[in-house]
């Protein structure tokens, strides 16, 4: 029998578990999960079926390459929907979900005022009820692909405990789809009252001008608008976060007002548990790429990537600051800002992000690499009949 210390390289798998055969497990479970879990704010209308495609490409590479800050935006959306149904509620609008607000909040509802382009509003804008039944038939949610996916990722999980408690080595991919698995179903949580694949908004047609409402609105609208004239309500519960203004016009977003809410605006940013919940499932999805700490990978110098990057991934999280920078895309200005806050403390968290993302592509080219150098028992599969009870 070959020893755990000798490798390999390509196996082919006629007769059984082959290079091809955990290339392929492990692709499926991505791309199934991927597909399942993106929930995308609703297009603008003339958004072109390229556009779309590039979205829907730039969102499942962030998926892939950062599960966990897909998890901060989902976190975020399903926090910003919490606190709409509670402030509806307060209204005495005991119908309003959290589907209506995430609906409202993944642009659901365009204003149409005379004489001005339509522009979507958010829940914090709505106050009036849709019913729920009438949001979810316009979702276009594959249920049975998320049963896929939930499968799938569980047949994995279980097959990599089941090496593990055989003592067979994992490969550094299938330590890199569970970890991925982690902040998936997080994501999958949060916005599991989204409604998914929604191509048309509803429309609100009313009889009034934006400058009547500008007018009566009073000082408080007064400001040039940044998205929409109705940031002067939506604006402040964001709490002086803004996108950067390099960010401003990017990925269609040239036209204001705004002609769709983009995936990232999710006021407001998590503070206390939602923070903490981004923070321990960012933890908990750094700490499983160590389990192949000791895996025997080609070179040495292989091994101290490996290691280190794993270890980069855990140690930058307590530098995600939730009060001034937002991985490199929100900010906000500090009311007393200091050079230290200026300076040392964000530049710390700058710095911290660029070595995160160096991270994140060394453990990323680490899993195909390694396989050029595979340790034999690798290929070696599960004795599923050691599990069986014997009677």
């Amino acid at each position: 029998m070959d020893s755990v210390h000798d490798t390999v390289g390509w196996v082919d798998s006629p007769n059984g578990r082959g290079t091809f055969d955990i290339l392929i497990t492990n692709f499926m479970a991505l791309f199934v999960c991927v597909w399942t879990v993106l929930h995308h704010n609703i297009q603008a209308k003339r958004d072109s079926y390229s556009a779309i495609v590039r979205r829907k490409l730039r969102w499942a590479a962030l998926a892939i390459w950062a599960p966990e800050v897909l998890t901060l935006f989902a976190i975020m959306q399903w926090n910003a929907a919490k606190i709409s149904v509670k402030e509806m509620h307060s209204l005495g609008c005991h119908e309003w979900t959290m589907v209506h607000a995430f609906y409202a909040n993944a642009g659901g509802f365009l204003l149409a005022a005379p004489g001005f382009p339509a522009f979507p509003i958010n829940a914090t804008s709505i106050h009036y009820l849709v019913t729920r039944d009438q949001i979810w038939d316009r979702s276009k949610a594959d249920r049975l692909a998320k049963w896929v996916a939930f499968l799938q990722a569980g047949w994995l999980l279980c097959s990599i405990a089941a090496r593990a408690s055989q003592s067979l080595s994992i490969t550094p991919l299938e330590v890199f789809t569970v970890a991925f698995i982690v902040p998936t179903l997080a994501t999958s949580y949060s916005w599991s009252r989204k409604p998914q694949n929604v191509n048309e908004p509803d429309v609100i047609y009313v009889d009034w001008t934006i400058a009547d409402l500008l007018v009566s609105a009073g000082d408080i609208a007064k400001d040039p608008y940044v998205d929409t004239p109705l940031d002067f309500v939506e604006k402040p519960v964001w709490d002086d976060w803004r996108r950067l203004p390099s960010l401003l016009h990017y990925g269609g977003l040239e036209k204001r007002p705004l002609e769709r809410i983009p995936n990232d605006y999710s006021p407001p940013p998590p503070t206390g548990m939602e923070a903490t919940m981004v923070w321990v499932v960012s933890v908990v999805h750094a700490m499983i790429h160590l389990v192949s700490w000791s895996f025997p990978f080609p070179t040495p110098m292989e091994t101290i990537i490996w290691r280190s990057s794993g270890v980069i991934l855990l140690a930058v999280m307590p530098w995600f600051d939730f009060k001034f920078d937002l991985i490199w895309i929100w900010t906000r200005e500090a009311k007393k800002n200091t050079f230290i806050r200026r300076w040392l403390f964000r530049g710390i968290a700058n710095s911290a992000y660029a070595i995160y993302i160096i991270a994140r592509i060394l453990i990323f080219a680490e899993t195909f690499l390694s396989f050029r150098a595979m340790p034999a028992d690798v290929y070696h599969e599960v004795q599923w009949t050691l599990f069986w009870p014997h009677i």
